[in-house]
């Protein structure tokens, strides 16, 4: 499991400095004291800065008077790679905003909770765009580990459109009404094993009038997801154990990838429910032995599986099925 992880940390969004595992810039050895790169123009030198390691896109400041101005002035784009928890609070409260891409993964919340709390408040009031928010758990011990649960304010992160939780439970949203400034600009949503119910779920997507792509990779919950939205596009549940899944009403979804679906000791099977689904092209990969499938009021049992497949060419256009389960 632990190789899947770094795999899957591997293909995190947003933070992405060019060189953001660098170790700190310096000058080169030849270097005659002649400053020629202040002459540049602003813009140009907003991207350069836009390109360092964050410790170094700060330090630029106190280069000269010219200089001043230009990492507050830039959109931040941060990398927690070699940053202390302590230097991405003075991070995120220094820099004016707006913010980029945020990627924080290397804090173990359980022991800053605090941070986490005063960092989602900073994040949603200066405007953060992409956001990859993993807990820094001992794989070792998932999935006992007490999960930390998430603050409301990241909920509240109205610029927010891309967003990466790992190793979180989401946030409570019992107590919330749904209101406009929920997220509405979220396109894309990735929980890694994230712990969320089934309201919640169907809280975030009824509050996401864009989200286009859902991702669940070795979760457990919910038990029962039931998908309604009117703008979902794409959904991926990877290692994802689930009673049922049910495509409610999606008229615009056109992919359901299942893989790799967790087995258990029992003879218990996932039901997948394709109710409305009309631009749905492509589903799988369906398992004999795990998956059973209905759509609309066809019921397609596993000893039948086979026999029933000409069935669903009509509707879906592309079906995997894995025959060797």
């Amino acid at each position: 499991m632990a190789a899947i992880i770094e795999k899957i940390m591997g293909w995190l969004p947003g933070g992405g400095n060019a060189v953001a595992s660098a170790v700190s810039l310096s000058a080169a050895a030849d270097y005659d004291g002649e400053d020629l790169i202040s002459a540049l123009p602003d813009d140009l030198l907003r991207n350069i800065v836009s390109r360092l390691p964050v410790k170094d896109a700060a330090r630029t400041a106190t280069l000269a008077s010219r200089w001043r101005h230009l990492w507050r002035s830039d959109p931040l784009v941060l990398n927690d790679v070699n940053l202390p928890p302590s230097a991405v609070a003075r991070v995120l409260a220094d820099h004016p905003g707006p913010f980029r891409a945020i990627h924080i993964a290397r804090c173990r919340f359980a022991s800053h909770e605090r941070e986490l709390a005063e960092w989602s408040g900073l994040l949603a009031a200066k405007g953060i765009e992409d956001l990859v928010l993993v807990n820094d758990a001992d794989v070792a011990e998932l999935p006992t580990t007490d999960s930390v649960r998430l603050p409301t304010d990241i909920l509240r992160c109205a610029s927010l459109q891309r967003l990466f939780l790992g190793f979180f439970t989401f946030p409570d949203t019992a107590a919330l009404f749904r209101k406009a400034n929920v997220l509405p600009r979220l396109q894309e949503l990735g929980m890694f094993t994230t712990t969320i119910s089934g309201w919640d779920l169907h809280y975030r997507l009824a509050c996401s009038p864009v989200l286009e792509k859902l991702a669940f990779v070795f979760n457990c919950t919910p038990d029962l997801v039931h998908l309604r939205s009117k703008s979902l596009r794409c959904v991926l549940l990877w290692f994802f154990a689930a009673d049922e899944i049910a495509v409610v009403n999606t008229p615009l979804l056109e992919q359901l990838f299942l893989l790799e679906a967790p087995r258990g000791d029992d003879d218990s099977t996932v039901m997948i429910k394709i109710a409305c689904a009309p631009n749905l092209r492509v589903l799988g990969f369906l398992e004999p032995k795990v998956h059973r499938l209905q759509i609309g009021n066809n019921v397609i049992e596993v000893p039948n599986f086979h026999d029933s497949i000409t069935l669903l060419l009509y509707a879906i256009h592309g079906i995997a099925i894995d025959v060797l389960a």
